[in-house]
């Protein structure tokens, strides 16, 4: 059976586009994927059309409208997933607009489709206290207490995606004069973030412990399991949260509920409670809005030196070890930003 001109643009889609033009990362690859196994089971089911013989006439904003509403009415999918599998419609979308643009009329009626509008919920932090009662609910008399404690102070210090941590190898962390340690984000974007001297002696004796500076193991993930294997996401979600358990038991004001991700918000919040600027926030995690990119790039290192001075200073003694401690280096590596 001869392809459809449907299944040729969206194999060249995933394969080339994604890939090699965009540089998307695997997970942001799936989502996409399952949008379209969803779409098309949707066409399928409702249009009575199999895949075999969709094609881009099928494709209109009628269609796309239908999978909306299915997700919503069939699936029971909420607006905030609704608009999730559409900005992977129109990211196709915007692919075909160069590919066929001779139906550049269809195209744009598909991208004229608006996101649903949701109410932003308030955001999910934990507190600077709760944040010592989770660290200090890690033992670190065992090499599993050191790994893990590690990992999870590394993971708020830096403000690092869950995905970003699981991807760090032993090259990637710069202990001397100016430890830092470079994130590989979104899209391919690396970034690079000094670290916290109790974070740069955690990561030392953990190192050293799990003969982690030997020669010929750069390439080593720097967090791994008993099999040598990198930890997956859900395996740190799942450490993580026996550890909040445990450290509930002391400060019951922890969420039943705490992610990898929380510390992320944890971190942007702290700052921010410490009068840092959203800009300078966003800076410092990477995120990856294409709307804020060139702010990103115009945060003077001014900005930052005064926002890092201002956490340090007003920092309360029982969590001086998750604020940002005022070095020289520090301030020079940020003045290069």
């Amino acid at each position: 059976m001869k392809p459809t001109d449907f299944a040729v643009a969206l194999q060249k889609y995933f394969s080339e586009h994604l890939i090699h033009q965009r540089g998307n990362r695997e997970n942001t690859i799936k989502s996409y994927r399952d949008t379209f196994k969803l779409f098309l089971e949707y066409m399928s089911q409702k249009n009575a059309t199999p895949p075999s013989r969709m094609t881009l006439a099928k494709f209109t904003a009628d269609a796309v409208e239908g999978f909306r509403k299915y997700l919503v009415v069939v699936r029971k999918c909420s607006k905030r997933t609704g608009n999730q599998r559409l900005a992977s419609i129109h990211s196709f979308v915007r692919f075909l607009q160069y590919e066929y643009p001779e139906m550049m009329l269809q195209w744009q009626r598909i991208q004229a489709i608006p996101t649903s509008r949701c109410d932003s919920p308030p955001v999910q932090y934990l507190t600077q206290k709760e944040m010592v009662a989770l660290s200090a609910s890690i033992e670190t008399n065992t090499r599993k207490g050191i790994r893990d404690k590690t990992m999870i102070v590394l993971l708020y210090d830096t403000g690092a995606r869950v995905q970003e941590l699981v991807d760090l190898s032993i090259r990637d962390v710069r202990i001397g004069a100016l430890s830092q340690v470079c994130l590989h984000g979104k899209g391919g974007k690396t970034r690079m973030v000094p670290l916290m001297s109790a974070t740069v002696t955690l990561l030392q004796e953990y190192m050293k412990i799990y003969g982690l500076l030997q020669e010929g193991r750069k390439d080593n993930p720097l967090f791994s399991n008993r099999q040598g294997n990198r930890l997956t996401r859900f395996g740190i979600t799942y450490i993580l949260r026996e550890y909040a358990n445990e450290a509930r038991k002391t400060e019951p004001s922890i969420p039943s509920k705490v992610t990898p991700h929380l510390l992320r918000h944890s971190k942007a919040m702290h700052l921010l409670e410490q009068g840092c600027s959203e800009v300078v926030v966003q800076h410092l995690l990477g995120h990856s809005d294409l709307k804020t990119t060139s702010i990103y790039a115009r945060a003077n290192a001014d900005m930052i030196r005064s926002a890092l001075k201002k956490v340090d200073k007003k920092s309360d003694k029982p969590v001086e070890q998750f604020s940002w401690i005022e070095n020289s280096d520090i301030l020079s590596w940020l003045k290069k930003l």
